[in-house]
């Protein structure tokens, strides 16, 4: 009975310590609600800052500042312009009542935006720490805001983000030798080929808000790009491409590609194909097509005509050479001794070669012939004879040497390597048309490179753009040295093939070539397309000046001219060539002095009587001669 009666004392003092508890908990409660409601009407704002001074905001990745690209003569030819974007955080923002109002009549006031529109987005994007509403908006906007900012401390949570915008000043100059860059980088020409130097490397920016919501933030800066200085001359550019709408407009042509480069050292003066497009608005057709007809294409036709746009027909297309490479064949004999200076050769009209009648420019023959006048009539019958005797062996052993078949090197995105007939494939029939330059292909670059090495003297230099690369201080970090790759002919060879030339051009298949005061040689060049049937061509002219000692070579591609009373006729390219040279040559520093002294080795040319009565149509391919090469 005692032990019953001790449990229910216990239970009763357990209940009154229990209410008692129970009381003081919410004492306690009702106080810390009170002293919480004080705090934040009284304290509000300044643990709001404290709060928010612990949270880092977003990183931001700093581009950097893209290298300039400029001429020789340190013409600006591509550059980087700084620009702004404009950077909301509107959980910063909405963080506190009082920061609305003023941030938002700021960017009404500095910026011109729409107070509902900016309310909305806000609003609607409340989590969000980083969100870019304008690309590339003024600097006197982003001077203005600024400025406001700092007199009125509630603006909060819009900054400005700097970007690099790149702009060619001289919109479409050298646009397939450039290129076009946008934020992902290179694209096509020099813009692409040296992305990794003109595009640096980019830099980070991280940090917090202090407690007056000030933005804090850590640099790491980024390293600016390099510079190109190129090996383009402005003026000389702009003569091709002045000369190349002029000739378009005059005859019509499918293409027309134009190189002047220094024939002593590979660097290249000036490079441009038929259409140059505006770098500054890459993916547009107009000036090309109406509107109408771009309207009408497809997406898949307007990606294709951009490619065709962009794409440089002086490194990426092929295209049989003609007889502009009867001069790397009589090189080649020369080299091996196959043939003397002093051998005489006979044109019938026709030769037969492995069960093929093969046709001469001239079907009524040109009868006896020296070296040279093989070079200066372009007789096909004679180079005929002359690769006979050097042999197939040795003829694509040159033909590689000399560069076909391979890629040069340049400093350009999209370049081609041609398509020769294999060794084992040459046979007799091939290689007696391959002697003046049918049944295969080669690209422009290709042959300016190979005469620019007989040009010179011997010396095959790789073709490039770039001269020099800098920093943004102009201290030079690499510079092509011209050094030679290879030698391909003597110097014997050399001067033959100045002499012989400069005949061709003085009185021979290319008088159009002509330049009064100056001493100008060439070679012609006349291919007749696939299927042969269609007599479509490719004409085409080598030129250097001064004959005797080669300063500026140039080389002149023009692809079915539209004009057909012309269209298988050289004598376009060799005039368009004469233009330029006339306008370039004084430019260089080579001017005419008085009367024209070159003396010819009359001994070395055997005839310097040459007989261009008859009419010369240089080297269309016979009917029938339709080789089929291996890719």
């Amino acid at each position: 009975m005692a032990k019953r009666k001790r449990t229910r004392r216990f239970n009763d003092i357990m209940k009154l310590s229990l209410y008692f508890v129970f009381l003081g908990i919410i004492a306690i409660c009702v106080i810390l609600i009170g002293r919480m409601v004080w705090i934040n009407n009284n304290n509000g704002d300044e643990y709001a800052r404290k709060v928010l001074s612990q949270q880092a905001y977003a990183s931001q990745t700093l581009v950097a500042e893209r290298g300039m690209i400029t001429d020789r003569n340190g013409i600006t030819l591509a550059r980087s312009e700084k620009t702004y974007n404009v950077i909301i955080d509107p959980d910063v923002i909405l963080s506190h009542d009082y920061y609305m109002e003023p941030t938002l009549l700021a960017m009404e006031e500095c910026l011109g935006y729409d107070r509902e529109t900016m309310t909305k987005l806000i609003n609607d994007n409340s989590k969000s720490r980083y969100l870019v509403y304008e690309k590339n908006i003024e600097y006197t906007k982003v001077s203005d805001f600024n400025s406001y900012k700092s007199k009125h401390k509630f603006v909060v949570g819009v900054w400005f983000e700097e970007e690099y915008t790149r702009v060619y000043p001289y919109g479409n100059f050298a646009s397939h030798v450039i290129g076009f860059a946008t934020r992902d980088g290179g694209n096509y020409g020099l813009e692409q080929y040296y992305d990794g130097i003109l595009s640096g490397t980019e830099g980070l920016e991280y940090g917090y808000y202090d407690p007056e919501l000030n933005r804090q933030k850590t640099v790491k800066d980024a390293e600016n790009g390099y510079t190109l200085e190129t090996t383009l001359d402005f003026n000389i550019q702009t003569v091709i491409q002045k000369k190349i709408e002029k000739f378009r407009d005059e005859i019509g042509c499918n293409n027309i590609g134009v190189i002047v480069m220094n024939p002593n050292n590979g660097e290249i003066y000036g490079m441009a194909s038929n259409y140059e497009y505006d770098l500054n608005t890459p993916r547009s057709l107009v000036g090309l097509f109406t509107e109408e007809e771009i309207e009408e294409m497809t997406p898949e036709q307007k990606t294709n005509e951009l490619f065709k746009m962009w794409r440089n027909f002086c490194i990426s297309d092929t295209y049989e050479p003609g007889s502009t490479f009867k001069t790397i064949t009589v090189a080649s004999a020369l080299e091996e001794n196959a043939v003397k200076t002093s051998d005489h050769f006979t044109c019938l009209g026709y030769s037969e070669k492995g069960g093929w009648r093969i046709g001469c420019n001239k079907k009524s023959g040109h009868g006896n012939l020296t070296l040279a006048e093989s070079l200066m009539k372009s007789c096909n019958c004679a180079l005929m004879e002359i690769v006979e005797k050097l042999g197939a062996d040795a003829f694509y052993r040159y033909q590689r040497m000399f560069g076909f078949g391979e890629k040069t090197g340049i400093d350009l995105t999209g370049e081609a390597t041609g398509i020769l007939i294999p060794r084992n494939k040459l046979n007799v029939t091939e290689l007696a048309t391959s002697s003046f330059g049918t049944t295969f292909n080669v690209t422009m670059i290709q042959i300016a490179a190979a005469y620019a090495s007989i040009l010179n003297g011997g010396t095959y230099y790789t073709p490039h753009v770039v001269k020099e690369i800098k920093t943004a201080d102009g201290v030079t970090l690499k510079k092509d040295d011209n050094v030679p790759v290879r030698n391909t002919v003597s110097k014997t060879t050399s001067e033959f093939i100045h002499e012989a030339l400069y005949m061709t051009v003085e009185s021979g298949t290319a008088t159009p070539a002509k330049v009064k005061g100056y001493l100008v040689g060439g070679k012609t060049g006349t291919a007749q397309k696939r299927p042969r049937t269609e007599k479509k061509y490719v004409v085409s002219f080598v030129g250097f000046a001064p004959a005797d000692d080669p300063q500026v070579m140039t080389y002149v591609v023009m692809d079915e001219i539209h004009d057909e009373s012309i269209a298988g006729s050289s004598s376009s390219a060799t005039r368009m060539t004469s233009e330029i040279l006339n306008e370039i040559l004084p430019y260089l520093g080579l001017y005419p002095e008085g009367e024209i002294n070159y003396v010819v080795d009359l001994d070395l040319l055997q005839d310097p009587d040459i007989d261009i009565g008859d009419e010369i149509n240089d080297d269309v391919l016979p009917e029938g001669i339709d080789q089929e090469v291996e890719m």
